[in-house]
């Protein structure tokens, strides 16, 4: 709660300095001009905001953020009409709340949470604040999911043969462990779901990558196959606005 309120706090003194500039620079925006009832509507519209932002555990509650922007244009409507020579009603309202409607719904579709288990097993945080999972099982079917943060997963290749991951706006790693035991030929798989991340896959230089993706807007990059390959990984990739990377060490 401590750090919520210091992130709150730090937000709310960056705006009052922008404010400031503001004044500064173009005095016809200055606050004292803006009635106060609409600084305390203001006020709302920003903590709905913030608390989307910052401590939505969803990431489409993270980037639904146009109705609250679209109520703080009608809010501020005639002073930015004045600022821009326009008048107090240059734009018609309705369409934009329909708009604004229309984007968070889009939003909800491309980025609605898909699964809410998160994956079981062993996890410890090393002193770069990276949170490392050893091995883990999916729980009930659900896929593997990491939001936030910056994520280390060490997956057994003895036993974790099909995995599915999903990475919600985090720095993930995967790394394979247990490359020389049980079935060194059986083929693994992994299906991952990258949404506005950046994942990394390490994978032996051996080994075949078998590679399918579904990009949108982002960038998925491969490391080409060695001379001898003895091992093949199949990695089907569906990426949102994020970078997909399967690379090699050795």
């Amino acid at each position: 709660m401590k750090k919520n309120r210091a992130i709150i706090i730090g937000i709310l003194i960056f705006i009052a300095a922008v404010g400031l500039l503001f004044y500064a620079f173009m005095p016809s925006l200055a606050v004292f001009t803006v009635p106060l009832w609409k600084w305390f509507l203001a006020a709302a519209i920003l903590y709905w905001l913030i608390k989307k932002i910052v401590f939505s555990n969803v990431l489409a509650n993270r980037l639904s953020v146009f109705i609250p922007l679209a109520l703080a244009f009608m809010l501020f409507e005639p002073e930015i009409g004045a600022l821009l020579g326009k008048g107090d009603d240059f734009v018609n309202n309705g369409y934009v709340i329909l708009a604004a409607a229309l984007l968070d719904a889009a939003v909800w579709i491309f980025f609605r949470p898909r699964n809410k288990k998160f994956f079981s097993g062993g996890s410890r945080t090393s002193s770069a604040g990276e949170t490392i999972t050893v091995g883990g099982s999916e729980t009930n079917g659900e896929p593997l999911t990491f939001k936030l943060g910056s994520h280390i997963y060490y997956a057994d290749a003895s036993s974790q043969t099909t995995l599915d991951m999903i990475n919600q706006l985090s720095e993930l790693k995967i790394y394979y462990q247990n490359t020389d035991t049980g079935d060194t030929e059986a083929t693994l798989y992994l299906n991952i779901v990258n949404q506005l991340g950046e994942t990394r896959i390490f994978v032996p230089r051996s080994w075949h990558v078998e590679l399918s993706t579904e990009n949108s807007m982002g960038s998925v990059n491969c490391r080409p196959d060695g001379d001898v390959t003895t091992r093949t990984i199949v990695i089907r990739v569906k990426n949102q606005m994020g970078d997909v990377g399967i690379v090699s060490e050795d």
